[in-house]
């Protein structure tokens, strides 16, 4: 997701690590624009003070909100979330399946805004297909919901939310042009957990 806001974020992940790497074989000069905005890059090799310039034009941010679908080994789905970005999911499923024993899979899903009710092609999710067959959900005991709309043929699903209550989620409707019917679970989302607990 770009950040249209500021075209280029300093404390953009990947800037700061290929800063400090690069730190570590070059010496760095900074060009800034006149408005403060870092511009371009130089970097000296130190022993031979051969030199090249990188522009930064734009960052680009994994921010957009997801979730952790989890799966029990008896199929029951859950979700974990909103988490910023689909590394942070990845990074809460460890965490979380130490907590639940019962957990047999997980994977990180984007969050489809219900604001927006066109899915494209690109965020339908692909799971295994045996946990496609049964999957299933448990009467959700959190306020906060999200829907599951489940193609078990294809083994895809898409996760729309979050929603205040599952009576908004089962009235949320998408545009349906050229999808199959799909299966709608209304499945809990769970706030993550610190991971010092």
């Amino acid at each position: 997701m770009l950040d249209t806001d500021y075209p280029f974020d300093t404390d953009n992940r990947a800037y700061q690590r290929f800063l400090t790497l690069a730190g570590e074989h070059f010496e760095i000069v900074g060009w800034n624009n006149a408005t403060g905005r870092p511009a371009m890059l130089t970097l000296i090799d130190i022993s031979s003070r051969d030199a090249f310039s990188l522009a930064l034009l734009d960052t680009a941010e994994d921010r957009q909100p997801h979730a952790l679908l989890a799966a029990t080994t008896d199929a029951t789905l859950s979700l974990h979330g909103p988490l910023a970005g689909s590394a942070t999911a990845c990074d809460y499923a460890p965490h979380l399946a130490m907590h639940n024993a019962d957990i047999a899979a997980t994977t990180p899903a984007a969050l489809h805004h219900p604001d927006t009710t066109t899915i494209d092609t690109s965020e339908w999710l692909t799971i295994p297909p045996d946990i496609a067959a049964a999957a299933h959900t448990q009467t959700p005991d959190t306020t906060s919901v999200g829907l599951v709309l489940l193609d078990r043929d294809r083994a895809q699903i898409v996760i729309v939310g979050p929603f205040p209550s599952p009576d908004d989620a089962q009235a949320w409707q998408p545009d349906t042009d050229g999808w199959p019917p799909v299966d709608r679970l209304t499945v809990a989302l769970h706030p993550p957990t610190p991971k010092g607990d």
